[in-house]
């Protein structure tokens, strides 16, 4: 059972899926997880003694929090979510490097190292895939779709980082899904240079 919760596989599983959740929002993945820890409800989610105790305090929290819904209620209004889409991507970056680390805060400086690394890459793809398909949401929708996609953005951040503290191992579904994304919408940009390339020949 160790291997599904407490493994390093487990724990990179983790840091993983957090981080790729941290590309979508910046600060509701570091808020759940810190007061995860802080509150002690799973096994998965600990950072006694570690440099990133600080996310379990109360100040802390209370800025991601309030963070967190800043960045929730800005992503619904038309024009605001492009500014704060903007703004939001070096510290969604930042923020999988964060998160990536902090559930990796109990490894050797070495992973610990790697792991934030790899947050930085893995919510810089989330990021860019997000910042990919909303633009096309709005062009097709002419912008009246966009709260919806943000509420689900917003559903699927939470019930992720819940679902990741629960089983771990769902990290690597959750990165498997972004890398499908990029996949897709590399596919489709490609067909599409492919026509015009047809029709200017």
């Amino acid at each position: 059972m160790d291997f599904l919760f407490t493994s390093l596989i487990a724990t990179i599983a983790l840091g993983a899926g957090l981080a790729s959740l941290a590309g979508v929002r910046a600060f509701l993945p570091l808020a759940i997880v810190g007061l995860l820890g802080r509150l002690d409800i799973f096994s998965t989610i600990d950072f006694t003694g570690t440099g990133f105790a600080f996310l379990e305090s109360t100040w802390v929290l209370a800025l991601l929090l309030t963070l967190a819904v800043i960045e929730i209620g800005g992503d619904k209004v038309p024009v605001v979510d492009s500014v704060q889409d903007l703004v939001a991507t070096p510290l969604r970056i930042a923020s999988g490097a964060v998160v990536f680390g902090a559930v990796l805060a109990q490894e050797d400086t070495l992973v610990l190292v790697v792991g934030m690394v790899a947050g930085v890459l893995l919510a810089a793809l989330a990021h860019f895939v997000k910042g990919i398909i909303r633009p096309g949401a709005t062009v097709v929708g002419g912008g009246d779709i966009n709260p919806f996609l943000s509420f689900f953005e917003d559903l699927f951040v939470v019930l992720g980082t819940l679902a990741l503290a629960l089983l771990p191992l769902l990290g690597f579904l959750i990165v498997l899904f972004v890398f499908f994304l990029v996949y897709r919408l590399r596919r489709r940009r490609r067909r599409k240079y492919g026509g015009l390339r047809i029709l200017r020949d």
